[in-house]
């Protein structure tokens, strides 16, 4: 999308209130979001938004467009259906859990979204997101696959559940969140071209956030 193209989609982008749009308030495309990120940076807003300064008030870590809703699905899937496992899908530390309601239309089985709500950022928790602690949660519903998004720095949630023989699937962005031992864990990275994180430099085009999969066996991944 060139520059004019920008200008002449920005204003239907921009609340009532003239504040930025919630961009999770509904899925748009890669394409849209990518450019509406560009526009905050080059006005050089892109900390106060992720940190709520939008429409919904909506703290931003992973940035959720179709395309990526639908890959991350994919993947989902594809673990399910080729490990044999009959649990759900379970996202941990999952915030106002708008990543698991956009999937849940394109899973073959129910995604459960919880999350500690420990007070750690100003989030609005939806009633349907259950409130618990991610070990509590992976324990009670023994998911097929574990999903988190940005797991908290230095947290060692994530190679807990490695160690567990858990299938886990980690999308953010090395270190800028969770344990930097982490990836000293056999892993598979997904090299996605949709992720979009806080971090990134939207227009000069450095993304480092990704999808990382560990206890995934390759005959599991493999098409």
């Amino acid at each position: 999308m060139d520059h004019d193209q920008l200008e002449t989609m920005v204003p239907a982008m921009i609340s009532d209130q003239s504040e930025y749009i919630d961009l999770h308030s509904q899925l748009l495309s890669y394409e849209e979001v990518l450019s509406y990120l560009q526009m905050i940076e080059r006005n050089g807003d892109l900390r106060g938004f992720f940190k709520g300064a939008n429409a919904g008030g909506r703290w931003l870590f992973q940035i959720l467009s179709v395309e990526f809703v639908h890959e991350v699905s994919e993947v989902i899937n594809r673990i399910c259906d080729r490990s044999g496992g009959t649990g759900p899908v379970l996202e941990i530390m999952s915030g106002d859990g708008q990543f698991a309601k956009f999937l849940q239309p394109y899973l073959n089985r129910r995604i459960i979204a919880t999350d500690a709500k420990d007070g750690r950022y100003n989030i609005a928790y939806p009633k349907w997101v259950e409130t618990m602690d991610a070990l509590t949660a992976v324990k009670q519903y023994d998911p097929v696959v574990t999903m988190v998004s940005w797991e908290p720095f230095l947290s060692t949630v994530g190679m807990e559940l490695i160690e567990q023989g858990r299938q886990l699937i980690w999308i953010g962005q090395p270190g800028k969140c969770g344990h930097p031992d982490l990836f000293e864990y056999e892993h598979v990275a997904l090299k996605s071209g949709y992720a979009l994180g806080k971090f990134d430099s939207f227009m000069e085009g450095r993304f480092n956030t990704d999808v990382y999969l560990f206890n995934v066996s390759n005959t599991t991944w493999s098409v």
